[in-house]
């Protein structure tokens, strides 16, 4: 590897680095089909959310349906489930929870994953 594609790589690195530190949560897509295949999934992929995490607050902009929302622990136990009300900008997560936690936003059957710390 040349030093120049070197540089690239550590930059593109700290760059990636820095933007779970700033807040911005890092969605991955999935799709539930629960209905046994009743419904095709769709040929397009889905976008996932822009969300920023501050402190126990989650702010986006507004999504135009209502968005299930849950917290699952290390064990993959589910330790907060909520909704986000369609129109909603910002929601406040409990307080009470500390710690690394996976966060889905589920909406219809689609499942966006991401990995927070309170």
């Amino acid at each position: 590897m040349t030093l120049k594609k070197f540089f690239i790589v550590c930059c593109l690195l700290s760059v990636s680095v820095v933007t779970y530190a700033d807040g911005w949560i890092d969605f991955q897509v999935g799709y539930n089909n629960s209905n046994n295949g009743k419904t095709p999934k769709p040929r397009t992929p889905a976008q996932a959310p822009v969300v920023y995490l501050e402190n126990h607050t989650l702010s986006f902009n507004a999504f135009e349906d209502d968005y299930a929302i849950q917290l699952l622990d290390e064990n993959e136990v589910v330790v907060f489930s909520n909704m986000i009300p369609a129109g909603t900008t910002s929601f406040l997560l409990p307080t009470t929870l500390e710690g690394e936690y996976q966060i889905q936003l589920i909406y219809g059957n689609f499942i966006f994953t991401g990995y927070i710390e309170l």
